[in-house]
């Protein structure tokens, strides 16, 4: 049995990579900082100076999480919590774990509220479409001349989300459970400044998903119909009412999907539609500003 945390460390680190596990590394040392309540950072800096880190309680909890994650769970079902940004959000079994890919969208968000002036006491947003909340709570606690209300039609998602807002944005979040077309319905129209959405838009037959997608994600927050394209078209339209003139729409989407997306844009009166790519060159989502009434 390894005795010190850096040979467990090599060790789970050998298992994941059997296992097919397509980040080790960095999800073992994750497990290392969920079992010690460190930062990945701090866990590592410590490891070299404290080569008994963990104590036996640490490394049966951490045995046990390598074990689940060899057996492909996802990491943050092991550990409870994402990291998006800033924030940590709750996940499990029931909601979408947010992906860095969705930062992008998240940081044209934060400084397209950051430039906003209040129209009444507060910039107000809104998270269609919202999952745990990451995006428009990572929104909130960077700008704190907003009020951020989430969408969430999913009752499992919405335990998580309710959660998740009491803990980040007790003050400024407000989360409404149902369709979002209905849901938004009490929210008066051309009150909204900015929308944020990444809507379920993966081709069933199309997308391939990794093993932990495919286990560990809802189906409802992946698949969509009319090529993907069927949920993004509610968002455009639940958008266009709610947005002041002015307003501003973010919409994450597949990399077939920028052209389509700007087209339905513009089509609901957006102006200045843009698709914008990630990291990878890949379109990933695009933007729109409301027209005049």
């Amino acid at each position: 049995m390894a005795d010190t945390v850096a040979a467990r460390v090599d060790d789970a680190i050998a298992r994941l990579r059997v296992a097919g596990v397509a980040s080790p590394e960095a999800d073992v040392w994750s497990i290392v900082a969920w079992v010690t309540g460190l930062s990945r950072g701090q866990a590592q800096a410590k490891a070299l100076v404290d080569p008994e880190l963990l104590d036996p309680s640490q490394i049966s909890a951490f045995d046990q999480a390598v074990s689940r994650r060899q057996h492909r769970e996802p990491l943050w079902h092991i550990t409870g919590r994402a990291p998006f940004l800033e924030i940590e959000v709750d996940v499990g079994p029931g909601v979408f774990i947010p992906r860095p890919e969705t930062e992008l969208l998240a940081h044209q968000a934060i400084a397209e509220a950051e430039a906003m002036v209040p129209s009444a006491e507060m910039v107000h947003v809104v998270d269609l479409c919202a999952g745990s909340g990451a995006i428009g709570l990572a929104i909130g606690h960077r700008v704190a001349h907003t009020a951020v209300t989430a969408i969430e039609a999913s009752d499992d998602a919405a335990g998580y989300l309710e959660r998740n807002v009491e803990r980040i944005l007790p003050d400024r979040g407000h989360v409404i459970i149902g369709d979002i077309a209905v849901a938004t319905q009490s929210i008066p129209d051309g009150t909204v400044d900015l929308v944020v959405a990444n809507p379920p838009y993966l081709i069933e037959g199309v997308d391939p998903l990794d093993v932990e997608t495919a286990q560990g994600d809802p189906a409802d927050a992946l698949w969509a119909d009319d090529g993907g394209m069927a949920m993004i078209v509610r968002v455009v339209e639940v958008a266009q009412r709610l947005l002041r003139p002015g307003g501003v729409v973010l919409i994450e989407h597949g990399v077939t999907h920028g052209g389509p997306t700007c087209e339905a844009l513009s089509s609901a009166g957006f102006r200045q539609t843009a698709t914008e790519n990630d990291l990878l060159g890949r379109p990933r989502f695009s933007r729109g500003v409301a027209g005049s009434r």
